[in-house]
């Protein structure tokens, strides 16, 4: 489970906090060797806070990312009991929602992108 601080401090030591970064979730699947492979890629495009659940949800779409920038001024802004919240993806499969928990981050320098990982 990945909690916002762990996020904001990943966004840090990888990026350095680059606001020209955009903020994309990559699905991987597990093949017959037990490696993780890159399957879909998407772009963050909006998130909520459910404070009952205490989880940040990120959503998929296909309008603009979200920029690292943005995000963090959000998240920045949180209580430090809210920094502890899990954090979950959500994007609609088959016209099923789905909420998933990131397995990962890392970054994409040539495309700008940081990316959050989710097994698919």
């Amino acid at each position: 489970m990945k909690v916002i601080i762990d996020l904001i401090e990943d966004i840090h030591a990888a990026i350095n906090n680059d606001t020209n970064f955009s903020l994309s979730v990559m699905g991987l699947k597990e093949n017959d060797k037990s490696e993780f492979i890159p399957s879909w890629q998407s772009e963050l495009c909006s998130f909520k806070l459910d404070i009952e659940q205490k989880k940040l949800f990120l959503f998929l779409g296909k309008d603009e990312a979200i920029k690292v920038g943005d995000f963090l001024d959000s998240l920045n802004a949180l209580s430090n009991e809210a920094m502890m919240y899990e954090i979950c993806i959500s994007y609609a499969k088959e016209d099923q929602r789905l909420d998933c928990a990131l397995i990962g981050f890392g970054e994409s320098l040539k495309d700008e992108k940081y990316l959050l990982f989710i097994e698919d």
